[in-house]
């Protein structure tokens, strides 16, 4: 049920008053404007109304986002810095393309270096990270380790504003390890890799510090797209150093491209015309989704093995992120 539903039924009052409308067998007006109201937002939003664009744009960027596991798995195993790299570029080219198209080049161009080198190193250090972990613990594992980021920046706000987390704030903390932890247990047997583990919590260590920096430095023009560009040359460049020449299949530069323009570059786009358009704390709460979804295309898809264990830890993690947002 959407979030606009659960707000209309809450001004109306639990669902089983509405069987207690009626007083000496009429109907209040009151009660009948709410219901009508009630009826109203469910329309809106299952009957194409402005709230069903909304929740159509958010829904595109979350399974744009719940992607980035699926599509690194079948780069998987061209060397990281290369998909990263090559992705980086595509979605840097896209974002080039639509900023011509809506005469908006001078943003690629006014961006301060300081701001470019963060995002960059921001977001392909979080992705190479993740890259890098599916390889020794697989990509259902990984993801749920790499949602432990809500929770990495909760405490780094905490530490940021010198006050002790909240008690829900410590219980979401508390969920998401929790989560990681049971999401790995079938691995506890002897074949755990803690460098995997480590190389997924560092992912989303990096992508927490890269929120930080971000709210804290609040940027109006598009960073994300000239960003893309900054790191896919270094990425690249270091590639061209550090790792070893390979040539990627036809599969896995399908799977560059799309990351490079889903992921990278679509979602944000839609994210950013939800949010203009809706409510930022409706719309960032279904966000966390984004784990789930990641494990559902997973399985469809038949690229990881996803197990009841997974399953569980990656609620916990939604539950976790909840939990450590939701409070003051």
């Amino acid at each position: 049920m959407s979030q606009a539903v659960l707000n209309a039924v809450s001004s109306i009052g639990p669902l089983h008053l509405m069987t207690d409308m009626r007083i000496d067998g009429m109907i209040t007006a009151t009660q009948q404007r709410r219901f009508e109201q009630f009826k109203a937002s469910a329309r809106s939003i299952f009957l194409g109304g402005p709230k069903a664009k909304t929740y159509a744009l958010v829904g595109g960027a979350v399974v744009l986002w719940a992607s980035w596991p699926a599509l690194a798995t079948v780069a998987y195993p061209a060397p990281p810095l290369l998909v990263l790299g090559a992705s980086a570029l595509i979605g840097f080219l896209f974002s080039f393309v639509l900023a011509a198209k809506q005469n908006a080049l001078t943003s690629f161009a006014t961006v301060p270096f300081k701001t470019l080198a963060f995002v960059a190193i921001g977001l392909m250090g979080n992705n190479a990270f993740y890259l890098a972990a599916i390889a020794r613990i697989g990509p259902a594992e990984a993801n749920v380790v790499h949602y432990l980021w809500p929770v990495f920046l909760v405490g780094l706000a905490s530490a940021l504003h010198r006050r002790a987390p909240t008690l829900l704030q410590t219980l979401g903390i508390a969920c998401g390890f929790i989560g990681v932890a049971v999401a790995l247990s079938p691995q506890m047997g002897g074949g755990l890799d803690l460098i995997g583990v480590l190389l997924g919590a560092c992912g989303a260590l990096t992508f927490a510090i890269y929120s930080v920096g971000r709210s804290l430095v609040q940027v109006e023009l598009n960073v994300v797209g000239p960003s893309l560009g900054l790191a896919g040359i270094a990425a690249l460049a270091a590639h061209l150093i550090l790792e070893p020449t390979y040539l990627p299949t036809n599969a896995q530069w399908l799977a560059i491209v799309l990351m490079g323009i889903g992921p990278f570059t679509v979602a944000n786009i839609f994210w950013d015309k939800a949010t203009r358009e809706g409510s930022a704390a409706t719309i960032s709460s279904l966000a966390f989704l984004t784990p789930l979804v990641a494990i559902m295309l997973l399985t469809v898809f038949g690229l990881g093995v996803v197990t009841i264990a997974t399953l569980i830890g990656a609620l916990f993690a939604i539950m976790g992120a909840v939990l450590s947002s939701g409070s003051k």
